[in-house]
């Protein structure tokens, strides 16, 4: 003991003693003589000081050790979960005195942490005698599945008091029931038929929690088993009676029942069931008819008439049977036959059964016995033992006469017929020659057919095996065997022997050379000798050592010596030894070399090299030497990029010892990459670091976990070198070189190179560039730029790798350790180049302004007439294409049943909680809360932001606050800032499930602001933006309240809506660089070009072992990235896109012939001729029709290694290999992460891929900005922008608009549909739009303008809630929609809003192409809209108690999935700003300033003051 410190806990002593172990013991001291150890925690290696401190309000402890200050809690009650390791088990005697059970909020607290403790039970102390428990369920803890609201009572253990207004409910499940308390006994009533879930599939009842909450904390508190059951699927008499519940069967109406009174057949037989208390004479599975043990074995020779007899038991009276089938399960197949009872006995009649199979010599099968009452109605016998037959074959696996007449006697084979016809046959069914074990016949004569080994050492004693046909009966039959003229002792090797097949024997002594083998046996009449025949030789030979390497090795062993000489191969059992220490053999010896590998010994232990081949030696001339083993003092440079190849300079001793010299890298998860080491020198060798590309991304981007080592033979010391010796090997990000834009002109002595971290890890002397052949020496390094001098002349065309020679230029290449990367071409001048002369243009740009001018003119002209127009096209092509939609549509629906299968089985890919919460409340701020704590909070921070929790909690506080701040302007408190206040605010408020008081600020609110509008005439523009706190609360109140009928209505709709459109999207060409489709609903995003192309179909390499493929159409255009996206989408399905390689982390790998192996990439390396690059296509490649391909690692550098295929016939197995830029590396958390072509940006070189466009809005940033100048493309951008003629719109893309809209119609329908249901309504949004309609009945609104609570409500739903819900998918299901899927979507999104919109809009220059394609169903829609908020309005209005429990519900759906005390504490520090503006307005509130408001928020000030002049002093 170093240190003690005492202190009160409820008047309980706790002694805190340190150890000079570094362990703190907490210790009750029950009285003067008696103390209890109740834990003990690890704080440090070195002893625990006597500085102890602990404030016995706050339980805070400053433990001080002699290497750290340890802060800590002196209780740790939230470690136990559950009561029973909160107050223990023993009443007393190993519980934490600090510690009880808060009963109705389920958690181990202090006792001042527990809301009312005094109270009854509601704080079990560690000395309460019981947890609170449900000691008993009554009638039952089960009822039938048919049973429904049926009256249970729950006797409670320890069941705490309620106060006045509150009330129990039992929890069946999700469903919920009002309890009466009587005492410590709770009544509620079981749920209806809609409220019991489903039975799992396999089997006979579902388990759902017994849970009792109370509306206090609405907590579920304590809980038990509960289970529904059903008899019926239970189909064996012996099953039924014998299971859980109380099932009874009915033997006639072949069915169990928890209700025997329904089988109401004409002398039924009802067994009981064994948990029914009903009392019966006939109880019990021992009841049920069933067939008895069997007593012998049943043996059924193949294809030969055999009849079976069984016992039975409590069969019904033969007069209620009409016959008996039996059958025997051979191979799947049942074959059957009638059967006779007589008595008990049923003896089911001859026939002859067959199996296949020329592998078994005898087959298992079984047995069933049916029986068929004289309704015809078949009934199964129960066999509890498992009655099986045996079905054999006496000619399988018994080839010879030894085999077969041994065989065992019961099957009855016997060797038939005249030599060299003879086989084995059932003895019934040979007529002639029968030759049996006990006949005295003997067998053929032995043939003899290999031996092995083949060879031996000429001192003899190898044991060898010879095989053959006929080799006796039994071992003591061999009379002798013959290696040439010398016997072959058989002594002590009966145990090797096998029956006709082989025998073994050890071989004398003999002289080089091969010698035949020979043998005899005795007859079965005990007189003949039988000689073998058949030429078998055995050779022997005279192995020797002639040299071996190396001659010396780390006292460690471990090292591979390889061992040269002739004949190293020979014998049985080969061993190696350096003098007297083994060497463990590697692999098979050949004629010529063996390897082994040595064992550890001591320093400078000498030993000749010796090999044992089956007891003879053989010894080499020199000695093998071990010394001591290697050691590191050293290694540099310890930087590298990621794909490694930087050599490594490691300095030390005896490295030239060791054979095998490997560098390590490893990742804390078992992955490590090697490389080999070079040098001969004794005291440094040269290893190149590791390429670690392939490790997880996440460690690659943290670097901590990476450590490295070296493998030196077998000293496994060094393997954790860098740990040893504080060493970081430091991974650096690999470099980008930007290739030249044309051909690069020599202007110079020297070349330069652009790139991006090129001095990563490398310095100029170890950086190569390369001109055709020649080196350029490096003579200026830097992050961005690389210069060499160039040779004085030209070098020859081509490049230092080799090859063949593409153009007739050198190229420039850099070599940076492992990465080898192509620049582009150089050309030297021939002569000095004579300068151009460029001509004005001037007069050309003036002519083209006013060109420009003149159709703009004309444009807006005819802007309304054009608008009729193509409406007048629309339509009439509309009709046109009605039977093309309707084919294309049924595709659709073939293809979507894989999805709904699939749906059904794993469900839809939803974002965790957290994730929506974060989407929804979070959209487009920076800011976002932490999800955990802090292990050990700032104390007086902790203490400041309960009481701001307290404050927040005040309503008067709270509403001046929101009002104060929403007062504020841009200026001071940005609209973001206010959005993240009101986010914030939400999120503490249901961390504290609030959300029902939050509810009432809002309505608080929301009255005065429609109240303040009314009388200034701007009700029109209320709620519909998100400017401001309330606003932005009112968002996110709407999506929290919102997410249980989307996921349990909506979801569905919207999620097959996406992949519809993600189907027909891909039906056709998807320009990779323009996200421009030949299908979509937006215009704005439709390929222009008339794209020729065809479908293909590739088979994937899923598993290479197992050979499961799998067939996934693409198209010929497709990029290689959008190949390998659909190759993911199929095997993948609807699985999280989280939990699945994105393309951008695999290679796809185009397999040919046999070998034949092939990485597909988007970058077409060959020369460019003008600034356009393509990227490539299948075509390109010539992929066709059934070709198959492979995803395979990713291959990140030339000529990188192939790997087998990443898949698996699980498709689960998949690793993130590849080290991508920063949207790749934050794929999970990264909302938009478009499939994207995966080429080396070039300045000045234009990537495309179906179309050559110099402008395109390939980011979102472009796309906001455009949709700012009007959404979507508008007439006039259709009529002159684009200069596309309304024939090129009527023949092109109105075909592909229209066909496509009308595939996906009846998704789009089916999903506004589940929206626009009023049943589904939450009754949050009942109770807002009554609010609305009460607020505008109030003020007389309605009158002056009708729409105007229409509005409102639209302003609600599809502004804040489902407008974004269709645009952003991704926001609700773990996916990543591609650009032409969110633009279709977009379309969706804006007729969704425009089907609110109470407007009516005229044609004109400004009208979309996208919203004239839903200028018909828009008015349908709206009316749908209408309806639907004159059926919320007829719904029954909603009681302020269950407008609460939703509310709490979704509380619950949200808790704990962030940090109280950080959010808190972040929203603090935007409101502190204000402070004095807070306190200026509470100052001027008369109920904020009584109840000492400013005095609470000055008070959170000045501990944070106190906390920030602490730290200062600290430091």
């Amino acid at each position: 003991m170093s240190s003690i410190i005492t202190s009160i806990e409820v008047n309980h002593t706790v002694a805190f003693i340190g150890t000079s172990t570094g362990d703190l013991l907490k210790v009750h001291i029950e009285n003067s003589t008696a103390a209890r150890l109740y834990e003990r925690v690890s704080l440090d290696t070195s002893p625990v000081l006597t500085d102890i401190k602990i404030n016995d309000t706050s339980g805070m402890m400053h433990v001080l050790t002699e290497q750290k200050l340890v802060k800590m809690r002196a209780e740790n009650c939230g470690q136990y979960t559950t009561c029973e390791t909160c107050i223990g088990t023993d009443a007393g005697n190993d519980g934490d005195p600090y510690c009880g059970w808060c009963t109705l909020e389920r958690r181990c607290t202090r006792y001042s942490n527990c809301s009312s403790p005094d109270v009854s039970s509601r704080w079990l102390a560690y000395n309460a005698a019981h947890c609170i428990d449900i000691t008993d369920v009554a009638p039952y803890d089960n009822l039938p599945m048919t049973v429904t609201e049926q009256q249970i009572t729950l006797t409670v253990q320890q069941l705490p008091d309620l106060g006045t207004g509150q009330s129990y409910e039992c929890h069946f499940g999700s469903f919920e029931s009002p309890a009466t308390k009587n005492g410590e006994m709770l009544e509620c009533t079981s749920p209806p038929s809609d409220g019991i879930p489903a039975i799992p599939q396999g089997d006979d009842a579902v388990r759902v929690d017994l849970a009792v909450e109370s509306s206090e904390t609405s907590v579920q508190f304590v809980d038990t088993d509960f289970y529904f059951y059903e008899c019926s699927t239970h189909t064996s008499c012996v099953s039924c009676v014998g299971s859980r519940w109380a099932c009874d069967w009915c033997v006639f109406d072949n069915r169990c029942t928890h209700e025997s009174s329904t089988c109401t057949r004409t002398n039924e037989i009802i067994i009981i069931g064994d948990n029914n208390p009903f009392a019966s004479a006939t109880k019990g599975p021992e009841f049920c008819p069933q067939l008895l043990n069997q007593t012998a074995e049943v043996l059924l020779p193949n294809n030969i008439m055999r009849n079976i007899t069984v016992i039975t038991t409590n069969l019904p009276d033969e007069a209620e049977i009409s016959n008996f089938q039996c059958s025997l399960d051979v191979e799947g197949s049942p074959q059957a036959v009638n059967a006779e009872r007589n008595g008990d006995r049923i003896t089911c009649q001859q026939k002859a059964y067959t199996y296949l199979s020329n592998d078994e010599p005898e087959l298992e099968v079984r047995l069933s016995v049916s029986w068929t009452d004289t309704s015809g109605v078949a009934h199964i016998l129960d066999d509890i033992h498992g009655f099986d037959a045996t079905l054999y074959k006496c000619e399988v696996q018994k080839p010879d006469c030894s085999r077969c007449i041994t065989a065992r006697p019961a099957l009855g084979c016997v060797w038939c017929g005249a030599m060299p016809t003879s086989v084995c046959k059932l003895s019934e069914s040979c007529r002639e020659n029968v030759m049996i074990l006990i006949n005295g016949l003997n067998c053929p004569d032995p043939v003899l057919s290999k031996v092995f080994p083949l060879t031996g050492p000429i001192e003899g004693n190898t044991v060898i095996d010879v095989m053959g046909t006929d080799i006796g009966l039994r071992f003591e039959d061999v009379v002798s065997v013959m290696v040439g003229n010398q016997s072959c002792d058989l002594a002590g090797l009966n145990s090797d022997y096998q029956i006709g097949l082989s025998v073994s024997c050890k071989t004398g002594a003999g002289s080089v050379g091969a010698e035949l083998i020979t043998l005899t046996v005795m007859g079965a009449d005990g007189t003949t000798l039988q000689h073998s025949s058949g030429t078998v030789n055995f050779n022997f030979t005279d192995p020797a050592i002639t040299d071996f390497q190396p001659r010396l090795g780390p006292e460690a062993g471990g090292t591979a010596v390889s061992v040269n000489g002739t004949a190293l191969n020979t014998g049985r059992d080969i061993e190696a030894f350096i003098g007297d220490r083994r060497c463990e053999i590697i692999g098979q010896p050949v004629e010529s070399r063996l390897e082994c590998t040595t064992t550890a010994a001591q320093v400078e232990y000498h030993g000749l090299v010796k090999v044992s081949f089956d007891g003879a030696m053989r010894t080499s001339s020199d000695m093998y030497t071990y010394t001591e083993n290697p050691t590191i003092t050293e290694v540099s440079p310890l930087k590298s990029i990621l794909s490694g190849g930087r050599v490594l300079t490691v300095v030390g001793t005896n490295l030239h010892t060791s054979v095998t010299r490997q560098i390590v890298v490893t990742d804390g998860q078992d992955n490590r990459k090697i490389e080999e080491c070079q040098g001969e020198s004794e005291t440094t060798m040269r290893c190149p670091s590791p390429n670690i590309t392939g490790f997880n991304s996440a460690t690659l981007m943290s670097k901590e976990n990476l450590t490295f080592g070296f493998i030196m033979d077998g000293f496994t010391q060094l393997l954790t070198w860098s740990q040893d010796n504080d060493a970081n090997l430091e991974y650096f990000q690999d470099p980008e070189y930007y290739e030249f834009e044309d051909v690069e002109e020599k202007d110079g002595e020297s070349l330069a190179i652009m790139g991006e971290r090129i001095d990563s890890a490398i310095t100029a002397d170890e950086l190569k560039v390369w001109i055709g052949t020649e080196r350029c020496p490096v003579i200026v390094l830097a992050e961005i730029l690389v210069r060499c001098t160039l040779p004085e002349d030209q070098p020859k065309a081509g490049n230092f790798l080799g090859g063949d020679v593409v153009g007739n230029l050198p190229e420039v290449w850099v070599e940076h350790s492992n990465l080898q990367v192509r620049i582009g071409e150089i050309r030297y001048p021939a002569s000095n180049p004579v300068p151009i002369v460029v001509a004005s243009i001037s007069g050309a740009v003036l002519v083209c302004i006013l060109f420009v001018v003149i159709c703009f003119g004309a444009q807006v002209y005819g802007a309304k007439r054009e608008a009729k127009l193509i409406v007048e096209d629309m339509r009439a092509l509309e009709a046109d294409l009605a039977d093309e939609v309707k084919a294309a549509f049924a595709e659709l629906q073939t293809d979507m049943t894989d999805l709904t299968s699939d749906l059904e089985g794993i469900g839809m890919p939803f974002v965790s909680h957290r994730d929506y919460a974060t989407n929804m409340l979070f959209i487009g701020q920076e800011m976002k809360p932490s999800t955990t704590d802090e292990e050990y909070p700032n104390e007086e921070v902790e203490r400041a932001m309960i009481k701001f929790s307290q404050l927040l909690s005040n309503k008067n506080f709270l509403l001046l606050f929101i009002q104060t701040l929403d007062a504020e302007s841009s200026s001071k408190l940005s609209i973001r800032e206010k959005q993240s206040i009101a986010s914030l605010l939400t999120v503490i408020m249901i961390l504290e499930n609030k959300l029902v008081y939050m509810t009432d600020i809002m309505i608080t609110l929301m009255t005065q602001l429609i109240e303040n509008a009314a009388d200034s005439n701007r009700t029109r523009q209320l709620f519909c933006r998100t400017e401001s706190i309330l606003e932005k609360l009112l968002s996110n109140w709407v999506a929290l309240c919102l997410y249980d009928q989307l996921k349990n209505h909506t979801a569905y709709p919207l999620f097959v809506l996406y992949r519809a459109i993600k189907y027909r999207s891909e039906h056709g060409p998807i320009d990779l660089i323009t996200g421009r489709s030949r299908f979509s609903l937006n215009y704005d995003k439709l390929l222009q070009e008339d794209v020729k192309y065809s479908p293909i179909t590739l088979v994937v390499l899923i598993d290479e072992k197992m050979h499961v493929t799998k067939e996934v159409k693409v198209l010929d255009v497709d990029t290689i990235s959008q190949v390998k996206e659909k190759i993911l989408d199929v095997v993948y399905g609807n699985q999280p896109y989280s939990s699945r390689p994105s393309a951008n982390e695999v290679s796809l790998e185009w397999r040919q012939g046999k070998s034949g192996k092939l990485i597909l990439t988007d970058e077409d390396t060959r020369p460019l001729t003008d600034k356009w690059r393509r990227v490539n296509t299948l075509q390109v490649f010539c992929v066709r029709d059934n070709d198959l391909v492979a995803l395979v690692e990713k291959q990140d550098v030339p000529n990188a290694r192939f790997s087998d295929s990443i898949l698996t016939a699980q498709g689960a197995s998949y690793m993130n290999v590849a080290f991508d830029d920063e949207k790749s590396k934050h794929r999970k958390s990264t909302k938009k992460g478009y499939t994207a072509a995966e080429v080396e940006a070039q300045e000045g070189i234009m990537d495309w891929h179906l179309s050559q466009e110099e402008e395109e809005w390939s980011t979102e940033e472009e796309g906001q900005r455009r949709r700012k100048r009007g959404g979507c493309i508008s007439l006039d951008a259709v009529t002159f922008r684009n200069k596309v003629s309304r024939h090129r719109i009527k023949e092109i893309s109105f075909p592909r608009l229209l066909s496509t809209k009308g595939i996906v119609q009846d998704y789009v329908d089916s999903m506004f549909q589940a929206i626009l249901s009023a049943k589904s309504a939450p009754k949050a949004i009942k109770y807002l739009f009554d609010f609305f309609d009460s607020q505008a009945y109030r003020h007389d609104l309605s009158t002056a303008d009708p729409d105007l609570v229409h509005i409102w409500k639209s302003n609600i739903l599809p502004l804040r809630f489902w407008a974004n819900a269709i645009k952003h998918p991704d926001y609700i299901f773990d996916i990543r929609p591609s650009r032409t899927v969110e633009a279709s979507l977009d379309v969706i999104a804006q007729l969704f809003h425009d089907a609110h919109d109470t407007k009516t809009h005229k044609l004109g220059r400004e009208t979309s192409i996208n919203k004239l394609l839903y200028g018909k169903e828009k008015t349908a829609y709206r009316n749908k809209v209408v309806s639907f908020f004159e059926e919320v309005e007829q719904l029954p209005p909603v009681p302020t108690q269950e407008l609460n429990k939703e509310l709490y519900k979704a509380c619950e759906n949200f808790s704990g999935l962030f940090s109280k005390l950080s959010t808190l504490d972040q929203l603090w520090k935007i409101v502190r700003r204000f402070k004095q503006k807070l306190l200026d307005e509470i100052e001027d509130n008369e109920r904020c300033k009584d109840e000492n408001l400013d005095g609470l928020l000055e008070e959170i000030d000045n501990i944070l003051s106190e906390e920030s002049d602490v730290a200062e002093e600290c430091v």
